[in-house]
């Protein structure tokens, strides 16, 4: 299934295209029995496309891991993947961060307000992204804290207020 779609999507351009943009979940994998594994047909089409040598990047809007899980937990499903060629809601704020030079404080999981330079003090914004048991009563009211002290609200790679 996944080969006839990547031949149909090929054939609809005229020509060759320049690139190619795959979502993950439900397309490359899915979840079961606690790990991603590889849906039918997926782990040969996604080699299909690596040798291709078209550019090629997957997306996700997972924003519970870094792109760095993602890669790993995609290897364990068998595709030969590096965190470089994958788009998610993280590593579009990392960039943001970067480019805009701001500090934020990040209400999320402990791994990825790592990734994103959390900080507890000095902040110059605020990122809420999915904080699974740290979303609470009392972080909610310290991140509110942040937002009354003139911060920008920032939540997760939907909506940017600056």
């Amino acid at each position: 299934r996944i080969q006839i779609l990547f031949e149909i999507s090929v054939m609809a351009f005229k020509g060759k295209p320049e690139g190619v943009l795959c979502d993950i979940s439900g397309v490359l994998k899915n979840w079961e029995d606690g790990k991603d594994v590889a849906i039918d047909g997926s782990l040969e089409a996604f080699k299909r496309l690596q040798d291709s040598k078209l550019p090629f990047l997957l997306c996700t809007n997972e924003s519970l891991y870094t792109v760095e899980e993602i890669a790993k937990n995609l290897r364990q499903a068998g595709f030969d993947i590096s965190p470089d060629k994958i788009l998610s809601p993280v590593s579009y704020m990392l960039k943001v961060i970067r480019e805009d030079n701001l500090r934020p404080y990040v209400l999320a999981k402990k791994s990825i307000a790592e990734v994103l330079s959390h900080h507890e003090e000095n902040a110059n914004c605020v990122i809420v992204g999915d904080a699974e048991h740290l979303f609470t009563y009392e972080n909610m009211n310290k991140t509110f804290r942040q937002l009354v002290t003139g911060t920008t609200l920032t939540y997760e790679e939907v909506k940017i207020f600056r």
